[in-house]
């Protein structure tokens, strides 16, 4: 069964389809096709962490997420092992802490497919990883 993981990006183009109805469709697109081949939709915890400033801009978020259809994960200490060793592997930073966060949440649950707009990045930290995919938005 394939997972679908959203990053910030993603969850953002959900939650706030004025800001861009192509990338919103898109999303969408995913999500209808996930629901109808029963496959789990799922957000890495640390992916709010980008999205939520406050009030106005929790509640598209809340809203998306109280749906129930997307389950918010925890990166716990596997998950941030993985990651930390994804960074390691292509000699970054802190800087790309939750992109690798993100990737290795697929790669924690045994690979799917990883929406983006940050397709350069996410690819780069997944190379080695055959059963996860990076699609862009």
């Amino acid at each position: 069964m394939a997972l679908l993981i959203l990053d910030s990006e993603a969850l953002s183009a959900l939650a706030r389809p004025h800001q861009d109805e192509l990338r919103h469709q898109r999303v969408r697109s995913a999500l209808r096709t996930a629901h109808i081949r029963d496959h789990p939709v799922r957000v890495p915890s640390v992916v709010l962490v980008e999205l939520y400033r406050g009030r106005g801009a929790d509640e598209p978020v809340d809203l998306v997420l109280g749906r129930g259809f997307i389950q918010v994960v925890t990166t716990g200490a596997r998950i941030a092992r993985i990651a930390g060793h994804l960074l390691s592997a292509v000699g970054s930073g802190s800087e790309m802490a939750v992109d690798a966060l993100v990737v290795a949440t697929a790669i924690r649950f045994g690979g799917g497919i990883i929406l983006t707009h940050d397709v350069e990045d996410l690819r780069n930290l997944a190379s080695d990883h055959a059963n996860v995919t990076v699609a862009g938005i």
